[in-house]
């Protein structure tokens, strides 16, 4: 087992605190996320943040929203077209939603993840046109999809791009909304697809001069798919997330309702956690094991029967998923120990493992060995196989494959994340070609296979205090972009037998009873650490333990506990 780095943030040297009533402590996280001003503190620590941007401002907006608002007057019919996952999902009901007040003439498409694959293919224009189409408003894909726009306009149908992927030097023939695209003025170019959705509704609102609640009653749309698209939770993301939070809490929408009691979320505080470990798979299931539709249909459903049918619907697909995936975890895990524990660089045939989980796999082999890897899968066609793949930090999985780029039949991504599809008999030099380039990586940058936490600074138990704590959930909601900051607490003496618990099924958990703190004790809790601490800590008569301090609330009591992400034998 490769030890975890702690690496310390250089900043003390540079660090003043300001005189504006904001905790040190909490400053000094802010400093280092580079916040570094009272008033954008101050911003970022609001429960109502107002940073955010005038809808017009992005590049075609005045142009597309008219063309919109022509087709809605006319009644003429419009089509979204969206992914299978949460951010199309949302998208299409963000829109669905949101134009339904204004129109009847509205329907929806989402392609099958297995048989048409992401983002517009030709055959569902045909299909579109042939229902009666006259406009169709793509969400969260078609920003390369130039032969599918010719197709389109072909056939005499408009078209109006809304994405926020990367665009080709081609750029499809009709209005994209994407501030990515070159010459657009709009100023933050993090949205996430439901986020540019949202742009057009904001100014689709303008011009209808419509009551600014039909925009409130659909952010926590917005807020689902921002958290699982895995965009930065900074900026105007932030802003909507924090609003849309909010509104998710206290939703009026009655299939995320029913589902949010459903599977145990009723009566909490909605956060980024929930939706990005708990809420956000459900919906991705349906569109990795099924049809997506479901999820955009209990999104939109208000009778009670259905949103019964779709959350139970949702439910077994996220069961089934699970099952699925944890079957093909296991076996990935097999061929790793027993054919590929030596390479840099993990190429794994998962044999016919569902493709819409090695994605998921991919990431949890990533997780356990910290190498980047590559997930493969049987494909319909004989002899070909689709592969997802997660990278490191540091590693751009995306310019890697790059170079491997004759051997694939398709390949796509950005530096986190790939997806591709390969004849079989080219995967063992797929693999051999990855290694060799992994390892000209690691000459260049020895450590940058060795995982690595940052360290925000040092505290004592005692300065753990309610406020601390308090003051530490205002820089929430957490998630890529505003990392969770790890604090250590150096040369604590190592619990005595009876404050020292192994929890959970296989006593794979870690509980630290007893520690001093500012008024009594707190405990310190480190999922997945028993094996650690029993096998490689060797009865420490002293620890230092890295983590996050947070409440507790259990039965009405409310305390402290130390939340362990690592922990290593004290030095001192």
């Amino acid at each position: 087992m490769v030890e975890t780095l702690w690496k310390f943030h250089d900043i003390d040297s540079k660090f003043i605190p300001l005189q504006n009533g904001i905790n040190p402590i909490v400053q000094k996280v802010l400093f280092y996320k580079g916040i570094t001003e009272a008033a954008e503190m101050e911003e970022f620590l609001s429960p109502k943040p107002k940073k955010t941007y005038n809808p017009f401002l992005m590049r075609n907006m005045e142009e597309a929203s008219a063309l919109i608002l022509q087709y809605i007057r006319e009644k003429k019919n419009i089509w979204i077209y969206g992914d299978y996952d949460v951010d199309g999902v949302a998208s299409i009901a963000l829109l669905m939603d949101f134009l339904s007040r204004f129109t009847d003439h509205l329907h929806y498409y989402i392609p099958l993840r297995a048989e048409e694959g992401y983002g517009l293919n030709c055959d569902a224009i045909q299909e579109i046109k042939n229902n009666g189409a006259d406009l169709i408003i793509t969400v969260d894909c078609g920003s390369t999809s130039v032969k599918e726009v010719a197709l389109a306009k072909s056939l005499g149908m408009e078209i109006i791009i809304t994405d926020h992927h990367n665009l080709s030097e081609e750029k499809p023939d009709c209005l994209i909304l994407n501030p990515k695209q070159e010459d657009c003025p709009y100023p933050f170019k993090l949205l996430c697809g439901c986020g540019i959705a949202f742009k057009l509704a904001q100014a689709l609102q303008k011009k209808l001069d419509a009551p600014k609640t039909c925009l409130n009653e659909i952010l926590d749309l917005v807020a689902l798919a921002t958290v699982a698209d895995v965009v930065p939770l900074i900026d105007e993301n932030r802003t909507m997330l924090k609003y849309g939070l909010q509104r998710m809490t206290h939703t009026t929408r009655h299939g995320l309702n029913f589902l949010i009691q459903s599977i145990g979320l009723g009566g909490k505080k909605i956060t980024a956690y929930h939706i990005g470990y708990i809420l956000g798979p459900h919906f991705n299931a349906s569109g990795r094991i099924d049809d997506a539709r479901a999820g955009v249909e209990l999104l939109l459903a208000k009778e009670p029967d259905k949103i019964v049918a779709l959350t139970q619907h949702l439910i077994a697909c996220n069961d089934e998923r699970k099952l699925i995936q944890d079957q093909g975890l296991e076996l990935c895990r097999e061929r790793v120990e027993k054919e590929y524990q030596d390479d840099l660089f993990l190429v794994v045939d998962s044999g016919i493992t569902h493709e819409g989980v090695i994605g998921i796999i991919a990431g949890r082999i990533r997780d356990i060995y910290y190498k980047p890897t590559l997930v493969v899968t049987e494909a319909a066609e004989e002899g070909i196989l689709k592969g997802s793949g997660r990278s490191i930090e540091g590693l751009d999985i995306y310019e890697e494959l790059k170079k491997c780029a004759d051997l694939f039949l398709k390949f796509g991504g950005h530096k986190n994340a790939c997806g591709f599809s390969i004849e079989k008999d080219k995967l063992n030099l797929l693999r051999q070609r990855l290694n060799l380039q992994a390892r000209e990586i690691i000459e260049n940058t020895p450590d940058i296979f060795r995982k690595s936490l940052k360290i925000y600074g040092i505290v004592t138990p005692p300065e753990i205090t309610e406020k601390l704590v308090e003051d530490l959930e205002r820089i929430e909601p957490y998630g890529m972009g505003n990392e969770k900051p790890l604090f250590l607490i150096p040369n604590l003496k190592a619990p005595a037998p009876s404050d020292l618990l192994f929890m959970g099924k296989s006593k794979e958990h870690i509980k630290l009873r007893g520690i001093s703190g500012n008024k009594g004790t707190m405990d310190a809790i480190g999922f997945g650490l028993a094996d650690f601490y029993i096998n490689h800590l060797n009865n420490p008569a002293a620890l230092d333990l890295l983590g996050f301090p947070c409440f507790n609330e259990w039965n009405g009591h409310k305390s402290i506990q130390f939340m362990i992400s690592d922990m290593k034998r004290s030095s001192l």
